[in-house]
């Protein structure tokens, strides 16, 4: 095992780390199992299936492996419909918390792509993160974020523009919503929003020809990256009568109950492998992000409404999250001069 992927843990954090990622609670009367039969359990062990292991360390592991510094990196997230004009809370955090994790862990450069009306939440996110963990000059000039087509056309054109300018190392989608095998993109309710998504999806075949490292993190199996693990989806409500499930597929899936805690899971995984837990952010930075996010117009995209919640959770959920994926990546560091055995994450 190459430097950098070895570090003093317990043995078994990665499977903790996908456990608390994974915690179900009832929220507002929405369950998982809104686009999947098996709900987010079935969603978790078709992933895990495929995977063969822990997924959120799975992922750190192989980004670990692939990226270099100096590489560059292309995220993507947002989701934009009628009632959500500026995108939501679910997504957007977690995309610019893993940016932070990369940029600092692996000194790269990442370009965030998302919808034009949507750039706005994810630059205040970013500069909330930024302040709030008092690190601005270490990482956010290096963080760029940029509007992307929604028309497919266009988007075929921009995506094959941006893939040549950046000969990218990595593509990774968080929360972003991708088209069934008939070409219909719909949300969590079955209703096409195709037509108000950036159609990044026109990325992962590029990715997949270059042979850079896609990784998918998504909470309903209707994302990118999630393609094949919900074989029996329920039909959506729109006249396509297709199925709700995304047919993209990423050579990693991560499965979490809200894609931010997915992407969160894989920066604390990124942390404890390289001993660096600041590259996880810190509950109070979590807090900051939401509320800037929503200031700038986000909404909670299950409950609808303009409060520093994520998909029906409440802010202190948020943060208790936060926290304890913090606790964990610090658990085999112990006191102050301790020393601890390497140990592989597994």
């Amino acid at each position: 095992m190459s430097r950098g992927h070895r570090l003093p843990a317990a043995s078994g954090l990665a499977e903790l780390l996908d456990r608390l990622i994974t915690l179900d609670p009832p929220l507002n009367g929405m369950g998982s199992g809104a686009v999947s039969p098996g709900g987010l359990p079935g969603l978790y062990r078709a992933a895990r299936q495929q995977a063969g292991h822990p997924l959120a360390d799975g992922a750190a592991d192989r980004l670990l492996r692939r990226v270099r510094a100096g590489d560059r990196l292309l995220l993507t997230t947002g989701l934009v419909a009628p009632g959500i004009p500026r995108g939501e809370t679910d997504g957007p955090a977690g995309a610019v918390a893993l940016a932070r994790a990369l940029i600092l862990g692996r000194r790269v450069r990442v370009v965030l792509v998302t919808e034009s009306s949507a750039v706005p939440v994810l630059e205040g996110a970013a500069d909330a993160l930024a302040a709030s963990e008092g690190d601005r000059a270490r990482w956010r000039a290096d963080l760029t974020v940029l509007a992307f087509p929604c028309d497919p056309q266009a988007a075929t054109v921009e995506a094959r523009r941006l893939w040549r300018g950046l000969q990218p190392s990595a593509l990774v989608s968080v929360e972003k919503l991708g088209p069934n095998a008939k070409g219909v993109i719909h949300n969590m309710q079955g209703r096409d929003v195709t037509a108000t998504q950036a159609r990044t999806d026109r990325l992962f075949p590029l990715a997949r020809r270059a042979g850079a490292l896609t990784v998918g993190i998504g909470d309903r199996g209707n994302e990118i990256g999630l393609g094949g693990l919900l074989p029996r989806a329920g039909r959506c409500a729109c006249p396509c009568a297709g199925s709700i499930a995304c047919v993209i597929r990423a050579e990693v899936p991560v499965v979490a109950f809200s894609s931010n805690w997915g992407a969160y899971g894989v920066a604390a995984a990124m942390a404890a492998r390289l001993g660096h837990p600041g590259l996880l952010h810190q509950p109070r930075s979590e807090a900051r992000m939401l509320r800037r996010m929503v200031r700038a117009g986000a909404v909670d995209g299950i409950t609808g409404r303009r409060a520093p919640t994520v998909d029906g959770g409440s802010l202190p959920l948020q943060t208790a999250i936060v926290g304890l994926l913090g606790a964990l990546v610090t658990l085999g560091f112990g006191p102050p001069g301790r020393k601890h055995p390497h140990r592989t994450l597994k």
